[in-house]
């Protein structure tokens, strides 16, 4: 085995222990549970916006925006809020606790956290890809905002989005096997209002999670 595959080998067992460390260290209360191997269900999605209105300079980004060089996957980077949006092959699996949810995506392996205590992002975190994702409770929704994201696109098809974007996601269990995420983007660089596009997960405890390679 190669140094490189055996440090690869490490981290992965480092953010294992991590998890489970934390989930042992706090029960969870009654709150709903989103818990399990979620894939997407594309037949109950609704991926884009059907009119995003955009701003003068959200119009300039959409047309100057080049696919083959623009596009952060292009570089392996996995980021909100494009990484929830169900349409892809990669499930993604969720770890709750009372202070904290956990989202581990199949996907080069990313984790997203989403406190529960409305802490700020530290004072010196600059935009980072996934963001600073706080949650709060509004019945058995749980209301979940993201700020601090890097500039990106939310799509292949290249709808910008600028540093000032927030997400404010809706998590809400439809039936024992659906979970729906209700998803806003609030851009005011790129877009004249805030829009919302429709994510449904199918749970699919019997999936396997594979190793994943970028190239």
């Amino acid at each position: 085995m190669s140094t490189l595959e055996q440090k690869s080998q490490i981290a992965r067992f480092g953010r294992s222990f991590i998890l489970c460390t934390a989930l042992a260290a706090a029960p969870l209360s009654a709150a709903a549970v989103f818990e399990g191997i979620w894939s997407t269900d594309r037949s109950r999605s609704e991926i884009l916006p059907d009119d995003p209105g955009f701003t003068p300079a959200g119009r300039v980004a959409l047309d100057s925006y080049d696919p083959d060089a623009d596009d952060p996957v292009l570089a392996c980077a996995v980021y909100m809020p494009r990484t929830m949006i169900a349409w892809g092959r990669n499930p993604l699996e969720i770890f709750q606790s009372e202070n904290q949810l956990w989202i581990v995506f199949e996907r080069m392996h990313q984790i997203r956290r989403i406190f529960f205590d409305s802490r700020p992002p530290p004072e010196d975190d600059e935009p980072t890809w996934m963001g600073h994702s706080t949650g709060t409770w509004d019945g058995d929704t749980l209301v979940v905002e993201t700020i601090n994201m890097r500039e990106a696109i939310f799509h292949w098809s290249g709808l910008p989005l600028s540093s000032e974007t927030r997400v404010v996601e809706r998590f809400t269990r439809l039936d024992e096997e659906s979970l729906e995420i209700l998803l806003t983007v609030i851009d005011p660089v790129n877009y004249q209002a805030p829009w919302t596009t429709r994510h449904v997960w199918q749970l699919t405890p019997d999936v396997d999670f594979y190793e994943y390679e970028c190239q």
